[in-house]
């Protein structure tokens, strides 16, 4: 068995403070009715004073437990403040970190947006200049085909002037041997007369 310690023994509770109280009451009944039967007014007046006291003591308990509850309540509702004030801080924590969410959310957003943009830019840029490539290609072709063409009709041209070169030097060559054959049989013909 735990015995109190000196300091609760020395402090006595609410029922020990009932049963003190009460039995000074009587107490000081029995003094009141003892003085005023043997006529002994001081005993009389002591009898009363320890009622007055113990309704004294009485009323101070029940104003120290007025105040307790009080106070009880008082550091209940402070509790329930601190709670609420915690709740509020959680709440305003949580809606800040989901705006920051939000914000990071609509910046990753906008970043992939930009950063698809930029490879559209890109790619737009890149078909451009294929376009661009394929046009001057087609260009350098065309030309080279005319180039080739008009070559082709130079060659052909200048082919067809050496056949006719060729041809007119042959009938020269050949009006030539046959003038040729003439002036020899002229000249066989005249040589061959003074002899006759």
């Amino acid at each position: 068995m735990v015995e109190d310690s000196p300091s609760d023994r020395a402090r006595p509770g609410p029922a020990d403070k009932a049963r003190l109280g009460l039995k000074q009451t009587v107490f000081g009944k029995a003094k009141e009715v003892a003085g005023a039967r043997t006529g002994n007014d001081s005993l009389t007046t002591e009898g009363r004073l320890e009622q007055e006291q113990a309704r004294q003591t009485r009323k101070a308990d029940t104003l120290s437990h007025m105040a307790e509850a009080e106070s009880d309540e008082a550091v209940e509702q402070l509790d329930a403040v601190r709670e609420a004030g915690q709740q509020e801080r959680e709440a305003v924590q949580q809606r800040t970190d989901a705006v920051e969410s939000q914000v990071e959310q609509e910046a990753r957003i906008r970043k992939q947006a930009a950063d698809l943009e930029c490879q559209e830019n890109i790619v737009r840029g890149r078909s451009d200049a294929v376009r661009e490539a394929t046009a001057a290609e087609q260009q350098a072709r065309r030309e080279e085909n005319d180039q080739v063409t008009d070559a082709a009709a130079e060659v052909a041209a200048a082919d067809e002037d050496h056949r006719r070169a060729s041809h007119d030097a042959e009938r020269a060559r050949l009006q030539a041997e046959e003038e040729r054959r003439k002036a020899e049989a002229l000249e066989r013909t005249l040589t061959d007369e003074p002899e006759r």
